[in-house]
This record gives structure tokens, C-alpha cells and sequence, in this order.
């Protein structure tokens, strides 16, 4: 019985146990690869039945090769897979993360480039491997621009090349090195591929046909766990851009940057007709194929149906018709409308009449409501403005006057945030001002209402509660802030607030200038503190 027991344990265990894939990067990590971080921590992949390991990119590595000899289930390659493809590789491309590739040119402003014809016998840092590089090659060669006209130079990745002068100009990616220029106050210029007419896929998820054939439904679900993990990675950026910090960090950049990288790969991730991540189509596919085919990289066709994935997300419908078709079809498709319309227009306008009024007066009613409340609210931060502040401190003044019913006012303002904007940059600032909302939303009653007025001023109305009650919330705030808002590197972010209670004699103004008058003694007395009267 004993042994039964533990062989049905074993066997359960066996049947249930996650299955172990390994996803092998062409990079090292960074919010490049944020939706595969996503969806191995928010338990996507747990949820699907498989336990995946992430594995960087080292020096070496051909994330093709992993995947031939099995060291990798699933990899991360650039459009130039198609490449292998054409040599007869076993490639099968689940879906592409980047629908137009970050790689471009980068040239510092005080150098004289003003145009890509400017960059004849300058020294570029490209990599000497043309299919990583077609893209930029194949840019340079629309301008008339060949590899003999410029000094190609050994990449070194090291961005300082570029700021001391040993080079004119460096292939870099749009999301990355052009915030280290952004923070150094280095002005910048861009030469993007797709600006030329030269757009490649980028981040191609990929595993081959062998792998999918003897795991159909292991595939399909890490697929669709990833897309997920994109969809939170994207629309999660700052506590994604956190996570890669504490657990994926090993280039060392900071939360600001990561969140940099985020909402700039953000911006060529989604698909423009579908708004999904991972979209695959052919025909991009087959303009890809044809630049490398110019460039000498691919001599015969690639074989598109094999190369994408059957369940990728986005599948286009074409109708090739002949032009004696289309009169054809043309034809019956009038007749058929305009028969339609006659019926429907004869048995609907007599109930079309009777609620027209209704509807146009409904129609009218919830779009006043809607541009009212758009009238009232923030646009950055999503909470109401100093409009509706206006409106509510007007409430709560006639509610004292007739009840006598006591209330507070919190004035908040964030200590230098100036040089937070001049320092990190106003996305940045942005960042700290929406995550340091969020925050002090979690610590407030449903009674409370909280506006920003303007900058980085807030308030805070505390109905029906005395100035000591005030006094409990306000010192706790100041710690929140103080504790939990690490957006920012090595740097603290405080707050300094003003509090008073309404008194018999006030009006608006009278309340208004003494927390005005209470936050300005915090900010003048050492700031990271609470004044009231």
C-alpha cells in the first residue's frame, strides 16, 4: 500500500508539473524584453503549465543555434532570420514584438551632420555584419551612400565614443542611447531607417517547426502567455520598469531610464490597424525579404507560410479578383444595398420619428456630462483640477454656513521639483508626479477629495474633520511620500504641506492665503514638514 501510494503521488506529480522551456534573448536584459519579465512574474507562464528560464545574451551566443541544439525552446532574433530562412533553416516566427525597428543612426548636433549626405567619409560605428545592419546600410545606399564612402569603424557600444569624438556617428537604438544624451544635455540628431523607406520588423519571437509539431499546445500557450505579458508590460511601464530593476538589472540603469525605454519601444510595438502586439504580415515580410534580395543577402524566395506562425494574431483577408469579377460583384452588391435600404428605410421610419427627439435630447444630455467632466479633471494625473476645486470649497463653505459643519484644507507641494525637470528630465517629472498621485490616493477616505491646482501643488479637502484630525493625515503623508516614492534613484522625493482648519470670519481667499501662507513657512523652514495653525 505504501508503494502504491507513493508511485500515484509521483504519477500525479509527473502529470501536473510544469513543463521547462528556456527563452534565450539577443540582448542583454532591459526593458527590450519587458513582456517575457511580465509574464513570468505576474504568473502568466505558471498559469499556462510552464516553467521558463530567461536567458541573456553573452558574448558568442547565436540565439539560432540554441534553438537547432535544443539549449533553447523559444529566441529572440532581429528581422534577419529571414535570412537563415532563405538558407534553408528551420525557422518558425510566432510573432514580432517591434513593428518598426529601434535600430538608427545617432550623431551629436554640434558636429555638422545635418543630412545623411554630410556622413560621406565620416567615421560610423556600425556593426561589420551587414545583415545586422542592413537596415542602416541599405538607408545609406538610397541616398547614393556606399560602404566605401564613409570609414566604417569597430562598434564598441560605448556611447562616451560618440560624446569625446572618436566617432561621427553610432548605430544605437532609439530607446536607449538617446537619454543618456538627454541627461547630459547633449543635443542629438537621428537618422531612422523607416524615415527611408526601409522598415524591418524587430524582436521576431521565434522556435522552429520540429519543436511546434511535437508541442502544438505548449507553443501556443507560451505564445499567448508572452502577448499577455506584453499587454502589462505596456500598459505598466513604471512597475515594470521597478521589477526590471530589482530582478533583471545586470546593466545597472536606473528606474527613470527604464521607464524612458518603455514608453519609446511603447510607441512601435502596436500594430496600426490591429492595436496588438506581435503582429506578423506577409506582405511587410515579403518587402523585407526583397531589400536583402538587393542587398545580395537572400538570392531565391522565402517560404512566408512556413515561416509564420498559424495562430500569430493578425491575418489579412485579400480578394483578387479580375476586373470582370469586380463589375460582376460590384453590381449584385448595389442591387442588393439599395433593395436593402428601401425595406429597411419603409419599415423603420415610423418608428425612427416617434423617438428622434428622445434620442438627439439623451445624445445631448451624456456628451454635456462628458466635456463637463473632461472640464474638471487633470489630464496627466487623472484627478480633478483647481475648476473643481472651485466648485467643491464653494459646497463646503455654504454647507458650514448653514450647519456650521467644520472642515480642513491640505495644501501639498512637492519639495524641488524644479530640479527634478532640470535634472531627470520633464518626462520624469511627469512620472513622479502620476506615481506620487497614486500614492496619495491610497491613503485618503472616500470623503476626501484631492486636486491639482496647478504644477506641483496639491490639495487635499478634508469634509467634517477638526484641524487635529488634519494634523494625524497630513504627518502621515509626508511619510508616505518620503518612503515609498522611489522613482528616482538616489534621490528622495519629499513633500511639504500647509494645514488649517475653516474659521467663523473666512471666505475662499482668507482660507485659501492662510494654507498658502502655512505651506510657504514648511518650505522656508527646511522643508519635508507639516505647518498649520
Amino acid at each position: 500500500m505504501k508503494y502504491f501510494l507513493i508511485i500515484t503521488f509521483l504519477f500525479f506529480a509527473n502529470l501536473y508539473a510544469a513543463e521547462k522551456v528556456t527563452l534565450q534573448l539577443n540582448w542583454k536584459h532591459q526593458f527590450q524584453f519587458a513582456g517575457y519579465y511580465a509574464a513570468k512574474e505576474q504568473g502568466y507562464y505558471k498559469k499556462a503549465g510552464i516553467d521558463v528560464q530567461i536567458k541573456e545574451f553573452k558574448h558568442g551566443i547565436n540565439p539560432l543555434t540554441e534553438v537547432e541544439q535544443g539549449r533553447a525552446q523559444f529566441a529572440v532574433g532581429r528581422s534577419y532570420i529571414l535570412i537563415d530562412k532563405a538558407k534553408g533553416k528551420d525557422i518558425v516566427a510566432l510573432g514580432a514584438i517591434y513593428q518598426h525597428s529601434p535600430l538608427m543612426l545617432l550623431v551629436k548636433n554640434d558636429n555638422g551632420i545635418e543630412t545623411l549626405q554630410d556622413l560621406r567619409k565620416k567615421r560610423i560605428m556600425i556593426t561589420r555584419d551587414a545583415k545586422s545592419s542592413a537596415s542602416i546600410i541599405a538607408m545609406l545606399n538610397s541616398q547614393n551612400i556606399q560602404l566605401n564612402d564613409i570609414i566604417i569603424q569597430k562598434h564598441t557600444f560605448d556611447l562616451n565614443d560618440l560624446i569625446d569624438r572618436n566617432t561621427d556617428a553610432m548605430a544605437s537604438y532609439i530607446s536607449n542611447e538617446p537619454y543618456t544624451l538627454t541627461q547630459k544635455k547633449i543635443s542629438y540628431k537621428i537618422f531612422h531607417p523607416k524615415d527611408y523607406g526601409f522598415d524591418l520588423y524587430n524582436d521576431l519571437l521565434f522556435t522552429s517547426s520540429v519543436f511546434i509539431k511535437k508541442h502544438p499546445k505548449l507553443t501556443k500557450d507560451f505564445f499567448n502567455a508572452t502577448i499577455k505579458g506584453w499587454e502589462y508590460a505596456f500598459n505598466n511601464i513604471t512597475k515594470t520598469a521597478q521589477l526590471i530593476r530589482q530582478k533583471y538589472n545586470t546593466q545597472n540603469k536606473s528606474t527613470i531610464h527604464l521607464i524612458w525605454e518603455g514608453e519609446e519601444l511603447k510607441k512601435l510595438a502596436y500594430h496600426k490597424d490591429s492595436k496588438q502586439v506581435g503582429c506578423l504580415d506577409k506582405d511587410k515580410l515579403q518587402k523585407i525579404v526583397e531589400i536583402y534580395k538587393v542587398m545580395g543577402l537572400i538570392n531565391e524566395d522565402v517560404d512566408l507560410d512556413s515561416f509564420v506562425y498559424e495562430h500569430n494574431n493578425h491575418e489579412v483577408l485579400k480578394l483578387k479578383l479580375l476586373h470582370k469579377d469586380i463589375y460582376l460583384y460590384s453590381t449584385i452588391l448595389i442591387l442588393t444595398v439599395v433593395g436593402l435600404m428601401s425595406i429597411m428605410f419603409y419599415l423603420t421610419i415610423k418608428q425612427k420619428w416617434l423617438h428622434t427627439k428622445e434620442d438627439l435630447e439623451e445624445q445631448i444630455e451624456l456628451k454635456t456630462k462628458e466635456i463637463l467632466k473632461q472640464t474638471l479633471i487633470d489630464p496627466l494625473t487623472g484627478i480633478q483640477n483647481r475648476k473643481a476645486y472651485v466648485k467643491r470649497i464653494d459646497e463646503l463653505f455654504n454647507e458650514y454656513h448653514r450647519y456650521k459643519t467644520v472642515f480642513s484644507i491640505i495644501l501639498i507641494d512637492i519639495d524641488d521639483f524644479k530640479q527634478v525637470n532640470d535634472t531627470y528630465g520633464h518626462r520624469a517629472g511627469d512620472n513622479v508626479l502620476i506615481e506620487f498621485t497614486k500614492l496619495i490616493k491610497t491613503h485618503l477616505r472616500e470623503s476626501d477629495f484631492f486636486y491639482r491646482i496647478g504644477g506641483e501643488e496639491f490639495i487635499v479637502l478634508l469634509p467634517h474633520t477638526s484641524l487635529q484630525k488634519g494634523q494625524i493625515l497630513s504627518k502621515k503623508l509626508l511619510k508616505v511620500i518620503e518612503n515609498e516614492l522611489n522613482i528616482i534613484e538616489d534621490k528622495t522625493i519629499t513633500i511639504s504641506i500647509g494645514l488649517t482648519q475653516i474659521h467663523k470670519n473666512d471666505n475662499e481667499d482668507s482660507l485659501y492665503k492662510r494654507v498658502d501662507t502655512l505651506l510657504y513657512d514648511s518650505k522656508n523652514t527646511g522643508k519635508n514638514k507639516v505647518s498649520s495653525d
